[in-house]
């Protein structure tokens, strides 16, 4: 995580057997990571993930059935957010960084820009709305149609 001091060069992302209580898998995407900040599975079934490095920070796919990272995209400016990744109801997959609340187009692999906003905290989808944090402040903008 970022809250400490690491203890290795580059951070990896583990697959673990909770039955057996070890790992099966450890590795990491061809660049410099220094934190995995966000990791959920988009509506597909694929695991998407967010890191920071040397290199900057970008937003990966990751196939665990041939445990490879398959594709990789730059995020849009500021750092990504921890826990900042979520799944819609419209099945897409949203993220924040400390400037902007987004939409990954994952056929397309691009990042598409929903709202600016100093943002220090990610926050959830909540019907039509989208809460984040920054500073002491709760916020939300509208950003779906009532369905």
């Amino acid at each position: 995580g970022s809250g400490t001091q690491p203890k290795v060069d580059q951070a990896a992302l583990i697959l673990w057997d909770y039955k057996k209580e070890e790992k099966t898998w450890e590795g990491s995407p061809e660049r410099s990571v220094s934190v995995f900040n966000a990791l959920t599975v988009a509506s597909d079934g694929r695991l998407v993930g967010t890191v920071n490095g040397e290199d900057g920070s970008g937003l990966f796919v990751f196939d665990v059935d041939r445990r490879m990272f398959t594709n990789w995209i730059d995020l849009p400016d500021g750092r990504p957010l921890d826990l900042g990744l979520l799944v819609g109801l419209d099945g897409y997959v949203y993220g924040f960084t400390s400037q902007y609340f987004y939409r990954v187009d994952l056929e397309e692999m691009q990042t598409v820009q929903v709202f600016e906003a100093d943002i220090s905290v990610a926050g959830p989808i909540v019907g039509n709305d989208v809460y984040f944090g920054n500073g002491c402040a709760l916020k939300s903008v509208k950003c779906f149609e009532a369905s």
